[in-house]
Protein backbone atom coordinates (compact mmCIF):
# COMPACT_ATOMS: atom_id res chain seq x y z
CA UNK A 1 0.00 0.00 0.00
CA UNK A 2 3.26 2.24 0.11
CA UNK A 3 3.79 4.24 -2.56
CA UNK A 4 7.11 5.45 -1.48
CA UNK A 5 9.94 3.60 -0.09
CA UNK A 6 10.94 5.31 3.17
CA UNK A 7 14.69 4.85 3.34
CA UNK A 8 16.97 4.52 6.75
CA UNK A 9 18.31 6.73 9.27
CA UNK A 10 20.93 8.92 8.06
CA UNK A 11 24.65 9.14 10.12
CA UNK A 12 23.63 10.86 13.42
CA UNK A 13 25.62 14.61 13.74
CA UNK A 14 25.67 14.38 9.79
CA UNK A 15 23.57 17.71 9.97
CA UNK A 16 21.31 15.44 7.18
CA UNK A 17 18.15 14.47 7.21
CA UNK A 18 15.57 12.88 4.47
CA UNK A 19 12.92 15.03 3.27
CA UNK A 20 9.67 13.70 1.83
CA UNK A 21 8.21 16.42 -0.95
CA UNK A 22 5.13 17.05 -1.82
CA UNK A 23 2.38 18.93 -3.40
CA UNK A 24 -0.80 21.25 -2.74
CA UNK A 25 -2.48 23.00 -5.19
CA UNK A 26 -4.23 26.23 -4.05
CA UNK A 27 -6.18 28.17 -6.67
CA UNK A 28 -5.89 31.96 -7.32
CA UNK A 29 -8.54 33.79 -7.89
CA UNK A 30 -6.89 35.17 -10.89
CA UNK A 31 -3.71 35.28 -13.14
CA UNK A 32 -0.70 37.66 -12.75
CA UNK A 33 0.67 36.99 -15.98
CA UNK A 34 -1.77 38.23 -19.28
CA UNK A 35 -0.80 38.56 -22.19
CA UNK A 36 -1.05 41.96 -24.26
CA UNK A 37 -4.62 43.17 -24.94
CA UNK A 38 -5.54 39.92 -23.10
CA UNK A 39 -8.43 39.84 -21.00
CA UNK A 40 -9.27 37.58 -17.69
CA UNK A 41 -12.18 35.90 -18.00
CA UNK A 42 -14.83 36.44 -15.05
CA UNK A 43 -14.60 33.90 -12.24
CA UNK A 44 -10.99 32.54 -13.95
CA UNK A 45 -9.18 30.16 -11.14
CA UNK A 46 -4.91 29.52 -11.49
CA UNK A 47 -4.19 26.25 -10.20
CA UNK A 48 -0.72 26.94 -8.26
CA UNK A 49 0.92 23.97 -7.09
CA UNK A 50 3.34 24.69 -4.28
CA UNK A 51 6.25 22.31 -3.08
CA UNK A 52 6.38 21.69 0.73
CA UNK A 53 8.36 18.93 2.73
CA UNK A 54 8.59 16.86 5.53
CA UNK A 55 11.14 15.01 7.44
CA UNK A 56 10.57 11.08 7.06
CA UNK A 57 11.73 10.22 10.06
CA UNK A 58 8.42 11.99 11.35
CA UNK A 59 6.51 9.76 8.26
CA UNK A 60 5.73 5.77 8.99
CA UNK A 61 4.44 5.08 5.52
CA UNK A 62 2.72 7.53 2.81
CA UNK A 63 -0.34 5.63 1.32
CA UNK A 64 -2.89 5.98 -1.55
CA UNK A 65 -6.45 7.77 -0.21
CA UNK A 66 -8.36 4.94 1.67
CA UNK A 67 -11.99 5.11 1.88
CA UNK A 68 -13.14 7.14 5.17
CA UNK A 69 -15.51 6.87 7.85
CA UNK A 70 -17.14 9.75 9.04
CA UNK A 71 -15.52 11.72 12.10
CA UNK A 72 -17.12 13.43 14.63
CA UNK A 73 -17.00 16.94 15.25
CA UNK A 74 -17.61 19.85 12.71
CA UNK A 75 -14.13 20.78 11.67
CA UNK A 76 -13.60 20.97 7.82
CA UNK A 77 -10.14 20.09 8.25
CA UNK A 78 -10.76 16.42 9.21
CA UNK A 79 -11.87 14.72 6.47
CA UNK A 80 -12.81 11.30 8.78
CA UNK A 81 -11.03 8.59 9.80
CA UNK A 82 -9.61 5.42 8.32
CA UNK A 83 -8.34 2.24 9.74
CA UNK A 84 -4.34 1.07 9.39
CA UNK A 85 -3.81 -2.50 10.07
CA UNK A 86 -6.66 -2.34 12.77
CA UNK A 87 -5.37 1.48 14.30
CA UNK A 88 -8.19 4.66 13.81
CA UNK A 89 -6.30 7.15 12.07
CA UNK A 90 -7.83 10.48 11.34
CA UNK A 91 -7.23 11.64 8.09
CA UNK A 92 -6.81 15.86 7.93
CA UNK A 93 -7.01 18.02 4.65
CA UNK A 94 -3.65 19.52 4.66
CA UNK A 95 -4.56 22.03 1.90
CA UNK A 96 -7.96 23.60 4.06
CA UNK A 97 -5.50 23.06 7.43
CA UNK A 98 -2.81 25.70 6.07
CA UNK A 99 -5.97 28.08 4.79
CA UNK A 100 -6.17 26.71 0.79
CA UNK A 101 -9.60 25.56 1.51
CA UNK A 102 -10.56 25.09 -2.51
CA UNK A 103 -8.27 22.31 -3.07
CA UNK A 104 -10.56 19.23 -3.98
CA UNK A 105 -9.63 15.93 -2.55
CA UNK A 106 -9.04 13.71 -5.64
CA UNK A 107 -9.22 9.89 -5.61
CA UNK A 108 -5.32 10.15 -6.74
CA UNK A 109 -4.61 12.24 -3.22
CA UNK A 110 -2.01 10.44 -0.94
CA UNK A 111 -2.21 10.25 2.34
CA UNK A 112 1.15 10.96 5.00
CA UNK A 113 0.51 8.85 7.78
CA UNK A 114 2.79 10.85 10.33
CA UNK A 115 4.00 9.38 14.07
CA UNK A 116 4.93 12.03 16.77
CA UNK A 117 4.26 12.40 20.15
CA UNK A 118 3.19 9.12 20.08
CA UNK A 119 0.00 9.34 18.08
CA UNK A 120 -0.59 8.46 14.11
CA UNK A 121 -1.87 11.22 12.23
CA UNK A 122 -2.78 11.23 8.19
CA UNK A 123 -2.48 14.41 6.17
CA UNK A 124 -4.02 14.48 3.08
CA UNK A 125 -1.96 15.87 -0.15
CA UNK A 126 -2.28 15.95 -3.23
CA UNK A 127 1.14 14.29 -4.40
CA UNK A 128 3.65 12.98 -2.64
CA UNK A 129 6.75 13.31 -4.93
CA UNK A 130 10.14 12.33 -4.22
CA UNK A 131 12.16 11.41 -1.29
CA UNK A 132 15.34 14.12 -0.97
CA UNK A 133 18.53 13.85 0.93
CA UNK A 134 19.32 17.41 2.06
CA UNK A 135 21.71 18.80 4.69
CA UNK A 136 19.81 21.14 7.26
CA UNK A 137 22.73 24.02 6.38
CA UNK A 138 20.52 23.97 2.93
CA UNK A 139 17.33 25.04 4.85
CA UNK A 140 17.04 28.58 6.10
CA UNK A 141 14.38 29.87 8.70
CA UNK A 142 11.55 31.37 7.25
CA UNK A 143 10.69 35.50 6.12
CA UNK A 144 8.59 37.10 8.50
CA UNK A 145 5.60 37.06 6.74
CA UNK A 146 5.68 33.27 6.23
CA UNK A 147 5.49 32.29 9.79
CA UNK A 148 3.04 30.04 10.95
CA UNK A 149 2.94 26.53 10.12
CA UNK A 150 6.13 27.12 8.14
CA UNK A 151 9.73 26.40 9.68
CA UNK A 152 12.35 26.28 6.45
CA UNK A 153 12.79 26.94 3.19
CA UNK A 154 15.13 25.58 0.79
CA UNK A 155 15.62 25.84 -3.04
CA UNK A 156 15.83 22.92 -5.29
CA UNK A 157 17.61 22.73 -8.29
CA UNK A 158 14.96 24.42 -10.36
CA UNK A 159 15.19 27.17 -7.95
CA UNK A 160 12.06 26.90 -6.73
CA UNK A 161 11.12 27.04 -3.03
CA UNK A 162 10.39 24.22 -0.88
CA UNK A 163 8.54 25.31 2.48
CA UNK A 164 9.28 22.83 5.33
CA UNK A 165 5.79 22.55 7.80
CA UNK A 166 5.90 22.02 11.33
CA UNK A 167 3.62 19.18 11.07
CA UNK A 168 2.68 19.13 14.91
CA UNK A 169 1.49 23.46 14.95
CA UNK A 170 -0.91 22.12 12.14
CA UNK A 171 -2.39 19.72 14.22
CA UNK A 172 -2.52 21.60 17.05
CA UNK A 173 -4.41 24.21 15.67
CA UNK A 174 -6.93 21.60 14.34
CA UNK A 175 -7.31 20.25 17.55
CA UNK A 176 -7.21 24.14 19.31
CA UNK A 177 -5.98 25.59 22.01
CA UNK A 178 -5.07 23.22 24.58
CA UNK A 179 -6.81 23.79 28.25
CA UNK A 180 -3.89 23.93 30.32
CA UNK A 181 -2.82 27.49 31.11
CA UNK A 182 0.30 28.24 33.26
CA UNK A 183 0.49 28.80 36.75
CA UNK A 184 0.28 33.14 37.21
CA UNK A 185 3.29 32.69 40.08
CA UNK A 186 5.36 30.87 37.95
CA UNK A 187 5.11 33.25 35.10
CA UNK A 188 6.34 35.82 38.02
CA UNK A 189 9.00 33.22 38.53
CA UNK A 190 11.07 33.55 35.51
CA UNK A 191 12.85 36.65 33.70
CA UNK A 192 12.52 35.47 29.68
CA UNK A 193 14.65 36.22 27.39
CA UNK A 194 14.09 35.59 23.61
CA UNK A 195 17.00 35.56 21.42
CA UNK A 196 20.54 37.15 21.57
CA UNK A 197 19.32 40.83 20.85
CA UNK A 198 17.73 40.52 24.39
CA UNK A 199 20.75 38.74 26.07
CA UNK A 200 22.63 41.80 26.03
CA UNK A 201 26.24 41.40 27.31
CA UNK A 202 25.56 43.71 30.34
CA UNK A 203 22.57 42.15 31.41
CA UNK A 204 24.59 38.93 31.36
CA UNK A 205 27.48 40.31 33.17
CA UNK A 206 25.03 41.39 35.69
CA UNK A 207 23.38 38.07 36.16
CA UNK A 208 26.56 35.86 36.62
CA UNK A 209 26.14 33.56 39.78
CA UNK A 210 22.44 34.60 40.66
CA UNK A 211 20.49 31.89 38.43
CA UNK A 212 21.26 29.21 35.90
CA UNK A 213 20.07 29.90 32.45
CA UNK A 214 17.91 27.26 30.47
CA UNK A 215 18.74 27.36 26.63
CA UNK A 216 15.28 26.40 24.68
CA UNK A 217 16.30 25.57 21.22
CA UNK A 218 13.70 24.85 18.92
CA UNK A 219 12.62 26.33 15.22
CA UNK A 220 8.69 25.77 16.39
CA UNK A 221 7.10 28.60 18.30
CA UNK A 222 4.53 26.55 19.39
CA UNK A 223 6.96 24.00 21.01
CA UNK A 224 9.17 26.59 22.69
CA UNK A 225 6.03 28.19 24.23
CA UNK A 226 5.15 24.80 25.87
CA UNK A 227 8.61 24.27 26.72
CA UNK A 228 9.01 27.62 28.46
CA UNK A 229 5.59 27.13 30.60
CA UNK A 230 7.38 24.63 31.52
CA UNK A 231 10.39 25.92 32.70
CA UNK A 232 9.66 28.85 34.13
CA UNK A 233 8.15 27.06 37.11
CA UNK A 234 11.83 26.35 38.15
CA UNK A 235 14.35 29.60 39.94
CA UNK A 236 16.01 30.08 36.48
CA UNK A 237 16.20 32.18 33.40
CA UNK A 238 15.10 31.18 30.04
CA UNK A 239 16.75 32.03 26.64
CA UNK A 240 14.86 31.18 24.05
CA UNK A 241 17.05 29.85 20.29
CA UNK A 242 15.38 29.14 16.84
CA UNK A 243 18.10 26.37 15.64
CA UNK A 244 21.34 24.64 16.65
CA UNK A 245 23.64 27.24 15.12
CA UNK A 246 22.29 30.28 16.70
CA UNK A 247 22.15 28.33 20.16
CA UNK A 248 25.60 27.39 20.13
CA UNK A 249 27.01 30.79 19.42
CA UNK A 250 24.75 31.91 22.31
CA UNK A 251 26.43 28.79 24.14
CA UNK A 252 29.83 30.35 23.72
CA UNK A 253 28.83 33.74 24.85
CA UNK A 254 27.19 32.47 27.82
CA UNK A 255 30.30 30.25 28.63
CA UNK A 256 32.68 33.25 28.02
CA UNK A 257 30.68 34.90 30.57
CA UNK A 258 31.31 32.40 33.33
CA UNK A 259 26.95 31.71 33.26
CA UNK A 260 26.23 28.21 34.53
CA UNK A 261 23.61 26.74 32.70
CA UNK A 262 21.66 23.70 30.46
CA UNK A 263 20.24 23.01 26.74
CA UNK A 264 17.10 21.52 26.14
CA UNK A 265 17.24 21.34 22.35
CA UNK A 266 15.02 20.12 19.33
CA UNK A 267 16.49 17.51 16.53
CA UNK A 268 14.88 18.55 13.75
CA UNK A 269 15.69 22.49 12.80
CA UNK A 270 17.02 25.05 10.22
CA UNK A 271 20.66 25.25 9.91
CA UNK A 272 21.89 22.74 12.41
CA UNK A 273 19.63 20.18 13.94
CA UNK A 274 19.89 18.96 17.65
CA UNK A 275 22.07 16.05 16.80
CA UNK A 276 24.92 17.89 15.30
CA UNK A 277 24.57 20.77 17.96
CA UNK A 278 24.56 18.13 21.07
CA UNK A 279 28.10 16.85 19.60
CA UNK A 280 29.42 20.12 18.75
CA UNK A 281 29.17 21.24 22.45
CA UNK A 282 29.61 17.78 24.42
CA UNK A 283 33.24 17.29 22.58
CA UNK A 284 34.40 20.53 23.26
CA UNK A 285 36.05 20.79 26.64
CA UNK A 286 34.94 24.20 27.36
CA UNK A 287 31.20 23.30 28.23
CA UNK A 288 32.06 19.77 30.21
CA UNK A 289 29.49 19.59 32.99
CA UNK A 290 26.57 21.36 31.06
CA UNK A 291 24.07 19.64 31.03
CA UNK A 292 22.33 18.36 27.31
CA UNK A 293 18.59 16.68 26.67
CA UNK A 294 17.28 16.29 23.33
CA UNK A 295 13.41 16.99 23.65
CA UNK A 296 11.59 15.79 19.99
CA UNK A 297 8.39 14.27 18.74
CA UNK A 298 10.22 11.59 17.40
CA UNK A 299 8.92 9.78 20.05
CA UNK A 300 10.36 6.30 18.93
CA UNK A 301 13.04 4.19 20.67
CA UNK A 302 15.79 4.75 17.76
CA UNK A 303 15.86 8.17 18.34
CA UNK A 304 16.56 7.66 21.68
CA UNK A 305 19.64 5.35 20.66
CA UNK A 306 20.50 8.28 18.20
CA UNK A 307 19.88 10.85 20.88
CA UNK A 308 22.45 9.36 23.34
CA UNK A 309 25.20 8.50 20.49
CA UNK A 310 24.88 11.96 19.51
CA UNK A 311 26.40 12.89 23.05
CA UNK A 312 23.34 13.88 24.92
CA UNK A 313 22.39 13.37 28.43
CA UNK A 314 18.64 12.16 28.05
CA UNK A 315 16.42 12.11 25.63
CA UNK A 316 12.55 12.80 26.39
CA UNK A 317 9.61 13.30 24.39
CA UNK A 318 7.47 16.55 23.27
CA UNK A 319 5.17 17.85 25.35
CA UNK A 320 5.49 14.84 28.20
CA UNK A 321 5.77 17.23 31.27
CA UNK A 322 6.12 14.94 33.83
CA UNK A 323 9.20 13.70 31.78
CA UNK A 324 10.21 17.33 31.10
CA UNK A 325 9.91 18.20 34.74
CA UNK A 326 11.80 15.61 35.71
CA UNK A 327 14.66 15.74 33.44
CA UNK A 328 15.10 19.74 34.04
CA UNK A 329 14.93 18.80 38.05
CA UNK A 330 17.85 16.54 37.62
CA UNK A 331 20.11 18.90 35.42
CA UNK A 332 19.54 21.77 37.70
CA UNK A 333 20.80 19.75 40.50
CA UNK A 334 24.10 19.00 38.11
CA UNK A 335 24.63 22.67 37.57
CA UNK A 336 24.19 23.35 41.60
CA UNK A 337 26.82 20.23 42.02
CA UNK A 338 29.22 21.78 39.93
CA UNK A 339 28.95 25.59 41.54
CA UNK A 340 29.50 23.85 44.91
CA UNK A 341 32.55 22.05 43.63
CA UNK A 342 33.79 25.43 41.63
CA UNK A 343 33.79 27.15 44.77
Amino acid sequence: MSDLNIPGQVPVGSNLFEMIEFTLTRKQPHSPLLEQGEQEAPGALLEEPTLFGVNVAKVREVIRLPSLEPALGRRPEVLGVFQLRGIPVPAIHLSCALGFSNEPVLPSAQVLVTEFSGRLTGFVVASARRIRRVSWSEVLPPQKELLGAITGMMLDEKKRFIFILDFEKVLAEVEGPSSESVPPLAQQRSKLFVGPTHFTSAASSAHVGLRPVVVVVDDSSTARKSLVEVVCGFECDVLECVDGQQAWEECLRLQKQGEAFMVISDIEMPRMDGYSFARKLKSDARFAGVPFLLHSSLSASVNRERALAAGADAFIAKFNRKDIVTAVEACLAVISGNERKAS
